[in-house]
């Protein structure tokens, strides 16, 4: 067989697997990515009172009214470089989401140096359209306790993330090292119709910071499914 040959059908094989996915994708009402610091500022107690946070809201006994028309999930943790912690997960009752509240807490950790906030968007945004789902609304959910040293400027990956229909929500962890971080979210990260901060004041109050969001972002939402 020719190579010509060979990447035409490899062509047209690619081709009918992305449309298979596509008509089989299946629909929700939202779909949204975590995207979580795990940098070198974040020592192993901040990590655990971020992914405690994040757990805690799937496996809160209120869970259920924020599924209706059924919600995918998926988290990258991110630093030097973003890595996808745990794929896409799609909840439609409270023991899914309890369910995925206990993988998230039983998670290892990914480790790295850097604050690449700007990268993690735009890998966010990749993920989100691997999703094997349609969904009506399509959400970054970002976090992180300092501003953007990665290659890419941050207004930059936002304008691309936001070009794409998607809405990027912060939550930022105020500290003493970096007590201007909600105004550089506000001006830099949050993109998108809607696209709002919640202040974390510290990471001893994510975990109320991440519910209150959480809810904010996804109760306010078109609840019907992708048509």
């Amino acid at each position: 067989m020719s190579r010509a040959l060979a990447r035409l059908l490899l062509g047209a094989l690619i081709a009918a697997a992305v449309l298979g996915a596509a008509q089989a994708a299946e629909r929700v009402a939202t779909a949204i990515v975590f995207a979580v610091d795990v940098s070198g500022s974040v020592n192993d107690e901040r990590y655990e009172l971020q992914r405690a946070g994040i757990a805690a809201v799937f496996a809160d006994e209120g869970v259920e009214p924020l599924l209706e028309g059924g919600l995918a999930v998926a988290l990258i943790e991110w630093s030097d470089e973003p890595s996808v912690a745990l794929p896409w997960t799609i909840l439609r009752s409270p023991a899914d989401a309890h369910a995925l509240g206990t993988r998230i807490h039983d998670m290892p950790r990914i480790t790295g140096f850097s604050t690449g906030l700007s990268v993690a968007l735009l890998a966010a945004a990749d993920l989100l359209d691997a999703c094997p789902c349609a969904a009506t609304n399509r959400i970054i959910d970002l976090s992180g306790d300092g501003p953007n040293n990665g290659p890419i400027s941050t207004p930059i990956a936002r304008d691309q993330v936001v070009a794409r229909g998607f809405r990027i929500n912060g939550l930022p962890i105020v500290t003493e090292a970096e007590p201007g971080l909600a105004e550089w979210y506000q001006a830099n990260v949050v993109g998108g119709p809607g696209g709002f901060i919640e202040v974390a004041h510290g990471f001893e109050d994510f975990a109320r910071a991440m519910r209150r969001k959480f809810r904010l972002e996804v109760a306010t939402l078109d609840r019907a499914p992708a048509p």
